[in-house]
Formats: structure tokens, sequence, C-alpha cells
């Protein structure tokens, strides 16, 4: 029976419709040749984003990095040469595309930028502060990213933030990509990553953040806070939604559909999906063939009986706050299960296989812990 109910469900357009529905937020990537930006969005990003030779030239100098894989547009312009005649043209292409931008909806607009200056060069040209206020003109919010700083000694990194903040008052944070994990050490004080990925998303309009938090390489707890506070609760309505007649225990099965696209969008979030298919079928898989067990070994075990209204198994109604209660501790336990994943991923570990963190006797755990925890009216 397992097998039949699985086979009803196509995880890949599910995962499909989840993509389509994340509105993916624009950043302009700009600075001179040699400033670091690859690096820059290699890092924040994940090495596949930008890949040479993957962009759609837009017109001349600008290319546009976009992907079904990605939930993140980047516009990377061409970086400059010194010369006054190439400069200005660089300007004046830059600042021209961004007008004609500016005149469509909301989703073609570009949302904010990232100027990259390497502190290798030890000096913050005019050019530079030209074109930072040229986008702050346009009422773009722009932040100067001050890449390699491993280059620099101390003084003349506050040279740098002191030319900066004198020359256009941007927030300015300074990064280094060095793959030698003792100079990261050495320069964790001083290096701004976080802060960078924290100024970015707090710019955004609210209906861009997901695609801009699913789309980073790493940052598992903002993801985690993703699922929990934007992601999780629309399911958990839609389960509502369903037994706002209530239903019999019988028919729970109602609820997997709404379940399942959940465990594909966190998985979405996560940025899980772009693992392997077989992820996708094993955590669906898993969804359908245990949710229901996993309902009614709550319900035994007398858990849910802690919610107002709730009987036992073979007695209950399914009723919206069993419903809503019940996805939401679904989408917690996902949602924690692909947070150690990713840790473990992100940190350079090999999980052997999929069970490790998904088994059905783990997710069954996390179901329990989070049904006890809020069996007093916490919020989720």
């Amino acid at each position: 029976m397992s097998d039949i109910k699985v086979k009803n469900f196509d995880f890949q357009r599910e995962l499909e419709k989840v993509a389509a529905g994340i509105r993916k937020p624009n950043i302009l990537i700009c600075g001179a040749t040699g400033a670091g930006k690859s690096s820059v969005v290699n890092w924040v990003f994940g090495k596949n984003v930008a890949a040479t030779g993957t962009g759609r030239p837009l017109t001349r100098g600008i290319t546009e990095y976009s992907s079904e894989d990605t939930s993140v547009n980047l516009f990377d312009t061409e970086g400059y040469e010194i010369g006054e005649e190439k400069i200005s043209a660089y300007r004046d292409n830059v600042e021209k595309w961004i007008g004609e931008r500016r005149e469509g909806a909301l989703a073609g607009q570009i949302h904010e930028a990232w100027y990259c200056i390497s502190a290798a060069n030890k000096r913050v040209t005019d050019m530079d502060l030209s074109v930072v206020q040229t986008l702050q003109e346009k009422n773009i919010p722009t932040a100067v990213v001050l890449t390699q700083l491993d280059c620099v000694d101390y003084d003349e990194y506050q040279e740098l933030l002191k030319a900066v903040s004198e020359g256009c008052g941007a927030p300015c944070f300074a990064t280094s990509a060095h793959a030698d994990k003792a100079i990261q050490e050495a320069l964790a004080p001083y290096v701004q990553w976080d802060a960078l990925v924290d100024w970015a998303e707090a710019v955004l309009d609210d209906s861009l953040k997901e695609g801009f938090i699913g789309s980073l390489a790493g940052y598992v707890q903002k993801k985690q806070a993703l699922v929990t506070k934007k992601i999780i609760p629309i399911y958990t309505t839609a389960a509502a939604g369903v037994a706002a007649t209530p239903i019999p225990f019988s028919d729970a099965v109602l609820l997997e559909p709404i379940q399942v696209s959940m465990a594909m969008h966190i998985l979405r979030s996560y940025g899980l999906d772009k693992i392997s298919e077989d992820l996708i079928s094993f955590v669906g898989s898993l969804v359908v063939t245990q949710a229901g067990r996993m309902l009614a070994q709550s319900l035994t075990a007398g858990v849910l009986k802690m919610i107002p209204g709730v009987g036992t198994a073979a007695g209950i109604a399914v009723n919206t706050v069993v419903a809503s209660t019940f996805t939401a501790a679904i989408g917690a336990a996902l949602s924690q299960s692909c947070a150690n994943y990713s840790k473990a991923v992100f940190e350079g570990s090999k999980p052997q296989s999929y069970s490790e963190f998904f088994d059905s006797a783990i997710l069954s755990g996390f179901v329990e812990s989070w049904l006890k925890e809020h069996k007093n009216g916490k919020d989720t």
C-alpha cells in the first residue's frame, strides 16, 4: 500500500511548483577588474551560482546569472580598466542600464548593489566613489565590499574604511576568501561576511527575503528561522482549511499532499534540493509513508491528547487544531533534520546515507519532542 501511495506523488513536480512561487531578488555586483567579485559571490552563494560560461549577456558589459536551481538573480558588471575614457563609459553604461530597469515592475528592478573594492590596491579611487554615489542617487541600497583583507595591515585597513565613510557614506564590509585556515582564523575579528549577509537581507522587501536566504551557502540558522516563521505557517494554515469541517482519522490522508508540498519547500529553503534527486524522493516518500503512522503514534502516546478536544486515534475527528498542530510538528521535524544534514555537509563531512538524518525513527522523535514542547500553546 505504501508503494502505491508514493507512486501517486511526483516529488520533482511539487518542487518545481514551490520554486516557481519564490520571488527572486536581483543583486548587482560591481567593481574594477581584479576586485574579487567572483570570490564574493562564490563565498556567499556557493561556487555554482556564477560559474564561468553560464551567464546570459544582457547588454555590453553586464551579464545575468540566473537558473532554476537558485532563487537569486545576479547581475555582474564587467570590470573596468584604468583610464578616464574607459571609466566614464563604464559608469554611464551601468547608470543607463539601471535607469531602463527602473521603468519596469518591481520583479525586474535591481533590489540592491554590492560594489567590490580590492584592499590589495590600498586605495579607494574617485571612480569607486562615483559609481557608488550614482547607485545611491538611484535609491538602490548599496554596500561596499572590501575584498582581499589579507593583503593589508590594520592601519591600511582603517584608512580604507575612512575613505569609504567620508567619500560616500555607504556601509562597508571587510571580507577575505583566503583558502588558508590559519589566515582565516587570524582575520576572524575583522572579516564581516555575516554582517554583509545581514545587511543584504535587511534591505530587501519581505517578499524577496525567502529567495535570498534559500540561496545562501551555509547560514543554517537563518534558514531554520525562515522555515519556522514563514514556510511552515503556510502549510499549517492549509491543513487547518482541509479540516475546517472535521474529518475522520481514517481520512487524515487528505493532509498528505499538503505535507509533501511542505517537505519539498523545506528542502528548497535549505538548498538541499540541489544535492540529489534521490534525496528529494527519499524525504518525500518518508512523509507519504510515515505521516499517518506518526499521527497515530502521537495520539497513542498521549502527546496530542494534551490539546483540548483531542481524543484517541480510534475515535478522533481530525479538526483544525489537530491538522495544523501535527503539520507544524512534521515541518519542525523535517527542518531539524535538514539543519543537521546541512551542518554536516557544510562542515565538510560526508554522510554515508540519507537515513542518518531522515530515518523515520529520527523524525518521529523530533515530532514527539516538538509536540511535548508546544502542548501548552507555545508559539511554533
